[in-house]
């Protein structure tokens, strides 16, 4: 019972792993308890962590405009953040040399799997403060390596193999990851640095700021066809 109770604490704080959950699991239906019972069960525990993320987001939340950028993909081609207006839009700036980015991307893969139906969220990820030579086919392997199914831009240097990059500098980056989450009118209304260090808490953490943004910024989210 008293295993169970931390437990409990630590879904609804958002800080567990899927063993701890699974633990969790298997201390409540030792009890007779029927899969229907855990289910209603762990998903009252989550909704209750969930509000309580989205009460801790709302002290944070702000509204600047976003800078504007066009920069390259991995395929060569521009993307301009103005052409996504109208949607709610998750900027993460990272490095393959950043520790904490990669490990903070199993969990935003999560993120965007859950949200690849949706029309009106996009995800980039700009890679910035990498000046190699082999900059893209580090960035290429890396990204291959680990099926990630990631929208890639390249963030641009000032001059060349400076170590100031244009984007990231517009947006007063000052360690990576930080992630901004963009409404539909193109302001920003999240600023997150750094990572969480699990990965279905980061998951949480940008579904409810997704759809804080989206509802201070334009009617409901439309539903995937």
């Amino acid at each position: 019972a008293a295993a169970q109770t931390e437990l409990e604490a630590f879904l609804e704080e958002g800080k567990y792993s899927p063993a701890m959950k699974e633990q969790l699991q298997r201390l409540y239906t030792a009890g007779g308890k029927s899969a229907a019972q855990w289910t209603a069960y762990v998903s009252s525990i989550e909704e209750r962590a969930y509000n309580k993320i989205k009460e801790e987001l709302a002290k944070k939340m702000i509204n600047l405009p976003a800078p504007q950028f066009a920069l390259k993909d991995m395929k060569g081609n521009p993307v301009q953040l103005a052409s996504l207006k109208g949607k709610v839009v998750v900027v993460d700036f990272w490095a393959t040399w950043c520790g904490p980015c990669i490990a903070s991307f199993p969990g935003m893969q999560m993120a965007v799997n859950k949200f690849k139906d949706n029309p009106d969220v996009a995800f980039l990820f700009i890679d910035t403060w990498e000046n190699d030579s082999n900059r893209v086919e580090k960035v290429t392997e890396f990204i291959a390596k680990n099926n990630y199914s990631f929208q890639v831009l390249y963030d641009e240097p000032k001059a060349k193999d400076s170590d100031e990059f244009r984007v990231v500098q517009d947006f007063s980056v000052e360690g990576i990851p930080t992630k901004f989450v963009i409404d539909r009118n193109s302001n920003i209304r999240f600023k997150s640095v750094g990572f969480s260090g699990s990965a279905d808490a980061t998951v949480s953490e940008i579904t409810a700021m997704i759809d804080m943004a989206a509802a201070e910024s334009g009617a409901p989210m439309k539903k995937a066809i």
